[in-house]
């Protein structure tokens, strides 16, 4: 009976890590997306993006939460430390488990490492358009300067075509 229990909370962990490996792709789908329009400077769209990469977010969160509760009854009732363990359990689908977590292991490192390119391509964009603001405003101060200039001039020169 027992083992029963154990097994059904096992398949349960798969289910939500399944879940949470489906969820993980489309985080990924949406984050090579970022790419694209950062590359493309669709500022736009990329708002988008981020709202409904944090739906998902907040999707997994939920999915985290009830992994954590079963994982908890598990590593209460049988003394397990990590999911490296759960095979001392002697339980079928143990297996099945550690290679969906590896999944989303992997497809995390994935996201990681596309974010902090995104990151990189955003900073760099964010730099360019300081630099060209600041040109402008710099032509601008210039612009003004002169036309004050041009201003003074043209009152003296009427003054000195009167006399």
């Amino acid at each position: 009976m027992e083992n029963q229990q154990t097994e059904n909370y096992i398949e349960r962990l798969i289910e939500i890590s399944v879940e949470k490996q489906k969820k993980l792709e489309d985080i990924l789908t949406l984050t090579r997306a970022q790419a694209k329009a950062i590359e493309e400077e669709g500022i736009e769209s990329l708002g988008k993006l981020l709202d409904d990469k944090q739906k998902i977010i907040d999707e997994i969160n939920k999915n985290d939460e009830e992994f954590y509760a079963y994982y908890e009854k598990i590593k209460e009732k049988y003394g397990v430390k990590s999911l490296e363990n759960l095979e001392t359990l002697n339980t079928k689908n143990t297996r099945g488990l550690q290679e969906v977590i590896s999944s989303i292991k992997k497809t995390l490192q994935e996201i990681s490492r596309l974010e902090k390119e995104n990151n990189k391509k955003v900073k760099e964009t964010l730099e360019d358009l300081s630099s060209k603001i600041r040109k402008i405003n710099q032509g601008k101060k210039a612009s003004n300067v002169y036309s004050r200039d041009s201003e003074t001039n043209a009152v003296s020169y009427f003054i000195d075509q009167k006399k």
